[in-house]
């Protein structure tokens, strides 16, 4: 589920921070009943926007005795509940369906009761919900428009199941479906499961389309699409799946999906269980950033698609990988309650992570960690901090955040390192088999990795899952008598922060000729390490390969600072770059980070010494810089940089590349230069970037911006 930390951005920008301890404590739901299945059976009426439905609920009980069933529902309005042929007798409320039974009921009974309701065109509004970043909750309907036909959909990511089914609306509550939805004959309908029958309505103007699921999960996950798609067929093995997208979208639907059996097959290995479910569909929807994980058939918003020129700034694979990974993780087995979601998030979040590793090698898997380290970093800075396990919570969706998304993933990296590749992938075998379409909590996967593991890391779960924040160290060396001292302070205060942590690390000495690496046990609030050596080192590396999720406060020399950016890793060298910055009135630094602009092996360190050295590039080496730079990444940077310090020369370059660079986030900062920079007589030049395509509409976003400026001027 990746269209969260947009309602999160939405809602943190108009309502600013809260204070996360203040929300009120969820328990674990008591259950009157089981839910057993659901037969939903909609007509839409797209040119009214309403619809009817008749959903038949077969359920267990669970208490000694009930004498009132209550289902969640909201927004459509009740007419008529059947026992059989008996109408039973009901109090609908704002928020539920209470229904009086014929005659009371005792456990282990298992009911089936009809519910007949109509939405009379009343549509929830999201923002009710706390769900300020997306269009629909429930049912919606979409008008046509210049980036998605008409269309109605359903979103049901939290509790917007109840918004058009009644419901035992959470996650712990899993059963079977049928999803049969009359449309119009020119469109097509897409659910969970199987397509198990295609029919014309006695009418012959509408279309009746039944899907199947015979395995449980959970009510946010049920999902129903209808509209003019085109559907393209694949196969992984001898599992269906199809990719359905807008009419226009069809030429470059390939490159948004056509990983998709790759990934599939890659989490199989990583997960050792084979994907669990009949079919696998992914479709296409307006109104949502990112995508959601509805079982067999994935919710991705429209703007996946891209052409070949975007494949470079923005790949779908990473999104496809992490809802896939949700088909395992979240939808074969699923949170007992919504402060468990790391459960869910963080095992997809890491699942991108190990994809890109496995794509694009080791040094890109790096970037990628790092980024999310970052993310995290970022929310704990300016918004909270909490533990990943946090049962306060007023709406589901305050669970998903950079908390258990990006943290969860660095969590899990570091589990992994401790276990060792081989026993982690067992324990998430163990884990899958165990709980198949259950509802495991977190203490349940604690104790799994304990049994698989033959050791307690209970430790390892309470200071990163159970507890809030991260190790924060001050690191300071000393050389003397042929002896290195190391001296490390952990320093992080807060809210169920633990106090010290315990650390298992490595730490690498730089040397002349040669990095000698030891393992260190960090285990108090202030601590000092001795190493015997010959020599001094020319740099100290703690936690040399970035596994940690932690922030290191260390300095190093002016020649420890040059030999990093030399011989660290890709992440090393680019906090060299960064720190260099301090050396610039030294003719040296300038010289060695220009050399590194140039002849630095990855891209994210070329862009650091582009940012730390741009200040004392002349327009020449800028120029030189942009046409031999083939990472658009380094080339944005460029394009800013000469455009602060050189903006006649800036003004050239972009005004002669500006239609033929081939990246869109390298056209974008050119035109945002424009704006800041440009004058009248590049309005003419600026209009056709108002239509034309590009993802996510950058162009068209910077140009409208850009052109006010200059309108301005």
């Amino acid at each position: 589920m990746k269209l969260l930390f947009s309602i999160f951005v939405f809602h943190y920008l108009i309502f600013g921070q809260d204070n996360i301890y203040d929300r009120p404590l969820q328990k674990h739901p008591d259950f009157d009943i089981d839910v057993l299945h659901y037969d939903i059976n909609l007509k839409i009426n797209d040119l009214q926007k309403t619809f009817f439905g008749k959903t038949s609920i077969n359920f267990k009980v669970l208490k000694s005795k009930i004498d009132t069933v209550r289902f969640d529902s909201e927004t459509y309005k009740v007419s008529l509940i059947k026992d059989n042929d008996v109408s039973l007798q009901f109090i609908q409320t704002d928020s539920s369906l209470i229904i009086l039974p014929s005659k009371t009921l005792y456990k282990d009974e298992i009911i089936e009761y009809t519910i007949y309701y109509q939405s009379d065109g009343k549509i929830a509004n999201p923002a009710d919900y706390n769900m300020g970043g997306v269009k629909v909750l429930g049912l919606g309907f979409f008008e046509e428009s210049d980036y998605n036909p008409a269309l109605v959909q359903t979103h049901s990511w939290p509790e917007g199941a109840r918004h058009w089914f009644p419901s035992n609306d959470h996650p712990a509550d899993k059963a079977t479906s049928k999803i049969v939805t009359t449309v119009r004959s020119d469109w097509k309908v897409l659910s969970n499961g199987s397509l198990i029958d295609v029919k014309p309505t006695d009418s012959g103007d509408s279309l009746t389309y039944t899907w199947q699921l015979d395995l449980p999960n959970s009510t946010y996950l049920y999902v129903m699409v209808a509209g003019p798609f085109e559907v393209i067929q694949d196969y992984y093995k001898d599992i269906p799946m199809s990719y359905w997208v807008y009419p226009k979208d069809k030429k470059n639907a390939h490159l948004s999906f056509h990983r998709t059996p790759e990934i599939m097959e890659f989490f199989e290995k990583e997960y050792g269980v084979p994907y669990p479910w009949p079919k696998m569909d992914q479709i296409t929807i307006p109104g949502i950033n990112g995508g959601a994980e509805s079982t067999t058939a994935t919710i991705l918003g429209e703007t996946t698609i891209h052409d070949e020129k975007a494949e470079k700034d923005f790949p779908s694979h990473w999104l496809v990988a992490h809802e896939a990974a949700h088909q395992w993780f979240g939808d074969y087995i699923t949170m007992s309650n919504w402060h468990h979601a790391w459960l869910n998030e963080s095992f997809a979040t890491y699942g991108e992570y190990l994809y890109s590793t496995h794509l694009y090698g080791r040094d890109e898997g790096k970037i990628n960690l790092w980024k999310k380290k970052q993310s995290y970093l970022n929310e704990y800075r300016n918004r909270y901090s909490r533990p990943m396990v946090h049962p306060y919570w007023e709406y589901p969706n305050q669970n998903f955040d950079s908390h258990i998304y990006p943290r969860g993933a660095a969590v899990l990296h570091m589990l992994r390192v401790i276990l060792g590749d081989k026993i982690f992938k067992e324990f998430q075998t163990v884990f899958l088999n165990k709980f198949a379409f259950g509802n495991p909590n977190t203490q349940d996967l604690i104790d799994v990795v304990n049994e698989v593991s033959k050791q307690d890391l209970s430790w390892f779960f309470q200071q990163w899952v159970l507890s809030a924040g991260h190790p924060q160290i001050d690191i300071n060396t000393k050389f003397k008598n042929k002896e290195l001292i190391v001296e490390i302070k952990q320093i992080q205060e807060g809210i169920k922060t633990p106090e010290k942590y315990y650390i298992p690390a490595k730490i690498s000495f730089f040397m002349k000729n040669e990095i000698v690496e030891k393992e260190i046990i960090i285990d108090e609030r202030n601590s000092i390490h001795r190493f015997p050596m010959k020599k001094e080192p020319i740099f100290v590396r703690f936690d040399p390969d970035d596994d940690l999720l932690i922030e290191v406060t260390q300095k190093h020399s002016y020649n420890g600072l040059l030999n990093k950016l030399k011989r660290d890793n890709l992440i090393g060298r680019m906090r060299a770059a960064e720190s260099l910055y301090q050396y610039l009135d030294n003719p040296k630094t300038i010289k060695i980070l220009k050399q590194t602009t140039m002849n630095d092996s990855s891209w994210i360190v070329r862009k650091s010494a582009f940012q730390a050295v741009g200040s004392k590039m002349s327009s020449k080496e800028f120029i030189s810089a942009y046409q031999s730079e083939k990472h658009s990444e380094p080339r944005k940077v460029i394009i800013s940089e000469m455009s602060k310090f050189y903006p006649s020369e800036s003004l050239k370059l972009i005004r002669e590349n500006l239609d033929t660079d081939n990246s869109y986030i390298v056209q974008e900062e050119m035109i945002k230069n424009l704006g800041n920079i440009g004058d009248e007589s590049d309005i003419l030049r600026l209009k056709s970037y108002e239509e034309e395509w590009s993802p996510r509409r950058i162009l068209k976003n910077a140009t409208v911006k850009s052109l006010s400026k200059l309108r301005d001027k």
